[in-house]
């Protein structure tokens, strides 16, 4: 998203073209590869998917996010690793005075986006991999070329699209499928996810077939199975990638019982294939396209190490953009192994992100209260509902709806396990959920607790501190949110807290195990709840 100094935000692409064009030394563009992703939800899944799939295959990978999660700097990072913050603010400072000059001046958007983009180019970035910020057609990473000798945006995803941001990018969803559309460029591949709002997959699938016919993937039309895969393995003899360890996951969380959550896809076996998929006459092949390197094979069980029903639908799109990649753009080294070994190596922090906050629990309560209220021995700290947070950055209506369906499922998980094990009475009682809550200004919010909160359940409207170098986002006041919910959520107890640290040393300090601890409203109000806890959202492969 652009801003205009501290004034809002402000869309277009005249200055940030100039800037690239005319002001810096060289343009990064005329050596940037680029993957771009674009949709209201999903994208930063996508792009995290893809991102490490390259990384295991051995190449270079760039990624740029929007928004940051803990430090401005982290939503540009190589390899998965942040620039390191000295080289951040050195870029920034250079950008800047270079921009002083001008008539015209980059908003604080648009600075980051060049700096990203320059940093990537002197680091010989085999591909950028690029989250659009707000909308497409007129978003500030919205500036790359048809492919042209190899260079240039070689796919563009389209993840679903539903209202938000209304009034900015568009006033109804077809609008807002054509804006995000507008990241499309004639001779390029395109890959459409799968849309439940019919208007955007009509509008996206013309603009599709309008700009880049005979090059379009429409996700939904490609034979995809969620499955559990028994004595799933990964061979990696040939991936230059380590395999990261498995996340420390609360039991219920880490349903095994019939094999590997796994994404089983058949992918074409000749790029034929696609061009029926499409629907459209077979164009020209370009001078950048490749021979296709894949094996004989036709399909492939791909890890689906992110939680949430939806993501099997972020894996489909990321598989067919990095298949395009080997496909038509010579990335040979993108085996099967290699694209498993990434998705089994991705993290996304904030999207249904299991936090232990046992050692926060151990600074605030005394021993003595431990071991008075604590269980046997025998118990193990992922059966103890109070030593676990669930973080999602969901903030508007269609991700709360997905955050509800995985809290369901989680809810009944827990039952069960308690149903088997019948050891104290307590395992008998309902659990609820306590929702800690926190959203910018300007969303529906009871539209989304609507959607969150049940009858038993509980409200903690709290705030968050300013995201740095965002001054366009302003945080909801808890008792606004407060109010909201009393008057949508019947049967719910609600509360407000002035401040995010005194509610997190309530959670922190509950002893009650019937209770499940749900943050979401906000990314940015969950990256303040992964400072409260110092936990690092980008942990190395070790």
């Amino acid at each position: 998203m652009t801003a205009s100094g501290q004034t809002g935000v402000t869309l277009g692409l005249e200055r940030i073209v100039r800037f690239l064009a005319h002001v810096l030394p060289s343009d990064p563009r005329d050596k940037l590869r680029v993957v771009h992703v674009a949709g209201t939800n999903g994208k930063g899944s996508v792009c995290a998917l893809v991102s490490e799939a390259l990384t295991a295959a051995g190449y270079n990978v760039g990624t740029f996010n929007s928004p940051h999660f803990l430090e401005p700097h982290d939503a540009v990072r190589i390899q998965n690793e942040a620039i390191p913050a000295g080289e951040y603010t050195r870029l920034q400072t250079w950008i800047r005075t270079l921009d002083s000059t001008q008539t015209n001046k980059l908003s604080i958007f648009e600075q980051t986006t060049v700096l990203a983009l320059w940093w990537f180019a002197q680091c010989n970035v085999d591909v950028a991999v690029v989250e659009v910020g707000m909308g497409g057609l007129r978003d500030a990473t919205n500036v790359f070329s048809s492919v042209r000798n190899g260079i240039g945006s070689l796919v563009q995803c389209i993840c679903p699209v539903d209202e938000d941001h209304l009034g900015m990018i568009g006033n109804n969803i077809e609008e807002i499928a054509l804006e995000k559309s507008g990241i499309m460029r004639p001779g390029s591949w395109i890959v459409v996810a799968n849309q439940e709002r019919s208007e955007a997959f009509h509008k996206i699938r013309q603009e599709a077939h309008r700009t880049s016919p005979g090059r379009i993937i429409n996700v939904r039309r490609q034979p995809t199975y969620d499955i559990h895969v028994p004595n799933f393995v990964i061979d990696t003899t040939d991936v230059p990638g380590r395999v990261r360890p498995p996340a420390e996951l609360p039991s219920w969380a880490t349903f095994k019982g019939t094999g590997k959550r796994c994404l089983r896809v058949k992918y074409p076996p000749s790029p034929e294939t696609y061009l029926k998929s499409s629907g459209s006459a077979k164009p020209k092949e370009s001078r950048e396209s490749k021979e296709p390197t894949k094996s004989t094979k036709t399909e492939v069980d791909l890890p689906l190490e992110l939680p949430g029903y939806y993501q099997a639908g972020n894996a489909s799109v990321a598989f067919y953009a990095l298949d395009v990649l080997r496909t038509h753009y010579g990335f040979t080294r993108l085996t099967d192994a290699a694209i498993q070994v990434g998705f089994q190596n991705v993290r996304w922090p904030g999207r249904l992100s299991w936090l232990n906050i046992a050692h926060r629990r151990a600074s605030i309560v005394s021993p003595a209260d431990v071991q008075s209220g604590s269980e046997s021995p025998s118990d193990t700290a992922p059966e103890r509902l109070y030593e676990w947070v669930l973080a999602d950055g969901a903030h508007n209506e269609p991700a709360a709806v997905e955050l509800r369906k995985y809290v369901d499922t989680t809810l009944r998980r827990i039952s069960q396990q308690r149903y088997i094990r019948m050891a104290r009475s307590h395992h008998s009682e309902n659990v609820c959920v306590r929702w800690v809550v926190g959203f910018t200004q300007g969303k529906d919010v009871s539209a989304i607790l609507a959607r969150l909160a049940q009858p038993g359940d509980e409200v903690w409207a709290v705030p968050f501190a300013q995201p740095k170098e965002m001054p366009w986002i302003t945080c909801e006041r808890p008792e606004q949110i407060a109010q909201t919910a009393r008057a949508c959520s019947e049967g719910v107890r609600v509360e407000a807290f002035d401040c995010l640290a005194d509610a997190v040393d309530r959670l922190a300090a509950c002893s009650a195990d019937t209770f499940l601890n749900v943050v979401c409203g906000s990314l940015y109000l969950v990256a303040n709840v992964f400072r409260e806890f110092h936990l690092e959202p980008f942990p190395e492969i070790t």
